[in-house]
């Protein structure tokens, strides 16, 4: 079973180590291309030139280069994983801000719907009480019949009744 596991791994590298080609610039400037275990530099074979030395150092960049590789890819994909996160908290933030500000309208409406209410209230309870001085005034000047104090007693009675629905509709909004 772990042979299984194996044998793509190992396919993977006796295909890169054969037929790879490697470009690869030296610390004193020269260019080599590395098929193998041949070095070609300017177009010439030059493998048998160079010593075990140079050829050990040539291939020493090359498994740099690799593992430089390796290396960066590796950080691309962390790169990618962290922004990936990001955009998601980011996502979460905006979503959060949205319901406050959502709330905080909703609030806002409830606010301004109770100080209505209290105006109303207030508006209701200035007229009736200036309906009733009224009255009280044409009563004691005995300027009324007993048909316009019947108007005036029905009249009070409607603002009364608005009253009692503004003071109701202002305490349910206090709740």
């Amino acid at each position: 079973m772990k042979f299984l596991k194996l044998i793509p791994v190992l396919l993977i590298l006796v295909f890169s180590s054969c037929g790879s080609s490697e470009r690869i610039i030296t610390n004193d400037g020269k260019v080599y291309d590395v098929k193998g275990d041949t070095f070609i530099a300017d177009g010439e074979n030059v493998t048998e030139s160079l010593s075990t030395k140079e050829k050990r150092e040539i291939k020493n960049l090359i498994t740099e280069k690799r593992k430089a590789k390796e290396e960066a890819l590796k950080l691309q994909k962390e790169l990618e994983k962290k922004r990936s996160e990001l955009k998601k908290a980011e996502e979460e933030a905006k979503k959060k801000q949205r319901e406050l500000e959502e709330k905080q309208e909703a609030l806002e409406r409830k606010m301004k719907a109770k100080e209505d209410a209290r105006e109303d209230f207030l508006r209701a309870k200035k007229k009736l009480e200036k309906e009733k001085q009224r009255f009280e005034e044409l009563k004691e000047e005995g300027k009324l019949s007993p048909r316009d104090e019947e108007k005036w007693q029905k009249k009070l009675k409607d603002l009364e009744k608005e009253l009692a629905e503004a003071k109701q509709r202002m305490d349910n909004l206090n709740k």
